[in-house]
């Protein structure tokens, strides 16, 4: 069983899937996604697309998931063999959230989604998905068909449309990652 098939048909040797670097002790774990390139394309691309097209909690913790994990994929990308914890990578991700606070509204999203609640570091307070366009029909009580549209409620009671959170950490990676000439999911 040295061999495996990916959904998209390469071939994974298994036996070389744990790739451990020497130096720092940073362990790099191959699925098959072994550059920022390749997970936006593999994930994060069909990943907001399908919140997109069809929003549902599910896709929504993983276009958070996926966006907001992109900074450790570049961290290592960019600084190999070291670690993401030190003072340097911290200073990496405060600028990203100052230059982009949808991100820090995702990091909430996904932090929900690993522990279900957060203590007092954070934004987001909750979520609230809302019928917005369609036919919809009551069906025992409870709204069905139309399209649902999933926004953010912060702690200081302001509401944000998660599409256009997702597109507003979209656009900063592309910026970001300019010499990767990364598409957009929302084409």
């Amino acid at each position: 069983m040295d061999q495996a098939s990916r959904s998209d048909g390469d071939n994974v040797n298994l036996a070389q899937s744990v790739i451990m670097s020497p130096g720092q002790g940073v362990t790099y774990i191959d699925f098959g996604l072994n550059s920022v390139a390749e997970l936006w394309d593999r994930l994060i691309v069909p990943g907001v697309r399908a919140f997109v097209q069809e929003p549902s909690a599910r896709s929504a913790f993983e276009a958070a998931l996926s966006l907001w994990h992109l900074h450790d994929w570049v961290w290592h990308e960019r600084h190999p063999d070291e670690d993401n914890h030190g003072s340097r990578s911290n200073a990496y991700r405060t600028w990203l959230l100052a230059a982009c606070p949808e991100l820090g509204w995702l990091r909430d999203v996904a932090d929900a989604d690993k522990h279900r609640g957060f203590g007092s570091n954070h934004t987001v307070g909750g979520a609230e998905p809302h019928s917005v366009s369609g036919t919809a029909q009551r069906l025992m009580g409870v709204s069905v068909g139309g399209r649902v549209a999933y926004f953010l409620v912060m702690n200081d009671g302001s509401h944000h449309d998660l599409a256009a959170v997702l597109q507003a950490a979209v656009e900063l990676w592309r910026i970001e990652l300019a010499d990767k000439n990364l598409r957009s999911p929302f084409l």
